[in-house]
């Protein structure tokens, strides 16, 4: 467990809002106390109030013994505290001495009377000039020049690709890390390479300050792929009485998706194979498919309806629909334009804000009975995988 002991910055960009989600998207729990109150925006910072050991003490006895200790803004008398508190804890103190706009945090010839209290003493190459280097320092070199970013500790040099650009928060989120992996049992060396690396992939997602957020959302891509592939066998299953000509897909888009590589999807569609159904492959982003493109249209208006499942065309699932109380709208393909009929991937647009329109909600079927070129089908919508292959079910029961 990692005790942060850290500033706080209501941007969230850097102070112990960051510190937690660094920690958060390594797996590593973690407690906080406010060393320091911030009036600040990720541009420029305007005052700073520090707080009082003894009130910080109140909160940190009551808290269980870390394993490791991160303390970022905090007067240097803290730190001692916390040694002395924590005598078996792995200190992590991330120097900052002025934030990134000018303002000036700490006096250095104080900070400098109590770097032997931290096992490593974290901060940027212009921070260490200002104070007397020592065998526990870590040394960030983001503010040199070059193409890669170096990291100095003790006659080590660790390099890693530098990603362009100026971000806000970046050594309270690198600190933050070397303590995640840290408390995971790493020695400090190879917790240097692993936070530049996780580093690196933060700042490619990022855009002006650290936003570890952006990398977490990796885990949904790898939830939406998993209860694709879990439901899979499910909707095979069923695949005899459900699986149009054209093939069957299930696309199930991540919360955010903007375009079709953002849904994820069976690539060829399930198809039947002597009357059982078939896919060539797991569920991927990779493809395209005309189910995807409604669910971006469905999502515009109903972000949580992120499941799209076509169904061959039978009128008695439709009137079993309507009887279990299932959302329904019938789309005419005579009635539209010349213009969307003619434009691929318009129609099936055009048919989603129809069926909103006249339903004035998000529709629990789509559905159309043909026309020239065109087979009969049925679209079913849901939040996810299993919500559709429900409703699926209640049109198949008899």
């Amino acid at each position: 467990m990692v005790l942060v002991v850290s500033g706080f910055d209501p941007s969230g960009g850097a102070g112990v809002l960051q510190d937690v989600k660094v920690l958060s998207l390594l797996g590593v729990k973690s407690n906080a106390v406010i060393s320091a109150l911030t009036v600040q925006n990720t541009q420029a910072v305007f005052s700073v109030k520090f707080r009082e050991w003894e009130e910080m003490r109140e909160e940190i006895a009551v808290l269980e013994p870390p394993k490791v200790v991160k303390v970022g803004l905090a007067r240097p008398e803290v730190v001692r505290r916390l040694k002395e508190t924590f005598p078996n804890a792995i200190l992590v103190w991330n120097v900052v001495l002025k934030s990134s706009s000018g303002f000036s945090f700490l006096d250095p010839r104080e900070v400098d009377g109590y770097t032997d209290w931290a096992d490593y003493v974290i901060l940027n190459s212009e921070e260490a000039k200002s104070l007397t280097v020592k065998e526990n320092f870590v040394i960030t070199g983001g503010h040199e020049e070059g193409e890669k970013v170096r990291v100095r500790y003790k006659g080590f040099i660790f390099e890693e690709e530098r990603v362009t650009g100026e971000f806000h928060g970046t050594g309270c989120a690198f600190s933050s890390m070397v303590a995640g992996f840290l408390d995971y049992g790493y020695p400090v060396e190879e917790a240097i390479r692993s936070s530049m690396k996780l580093m690196k992939k933060i700042l490619e997602r990022s855009s002006g300050e650290v936003e570890t957020e952006k990398l977490a959302r990796d885990w949904f891509k790898h939830d939406v792929l998993e209860t694709l592939n879990e439901t899979l066998p499910e909707y095979l299953e069923i695949s005899h009485l459900t699986v149009p000509e054209v093939g069957q897909n299930v696309s199930y888009a991540l919360p955010w998706a903007k375009t079709e590589e953002e849904v994820g999807k069976f690539p060829g569609r399930i198809r039947l194979k002597e009357g059982k159904g078939v896919v060539v492959s797991c569920a991927s982003f990779k493809d395209r498919s005309h189910t995807a493109r409604m669910t971006l249209e469905v999502m515009k208006r109903f972000p949580h309806m992120r499941c799209t499942v076509n169904v061959r065309y039978q009128p008695e699932y439709v009137e079993r629909a309507k009887a279990r109380g299932l959302k329904v709208y019938r789309h005419d393909r005579s009635q539209e334009p010349k213009e969307v009929s003619e434009t691929e991937g318009e129609s099936l647009k055009w048919m989603v804000r129809k069926a909103v329109e006249v339903l004035g909600t998000a529709p629990d079927i789509i559905y159309d009975e043909g026309w020239w070129g065109k087979e009969a089908m049925i679209r079913v919508f849901g939040r996810d995988p299993k919500d559709v292959l429900k409703k699926i079910k209640l049109m198949l029961e008899g």
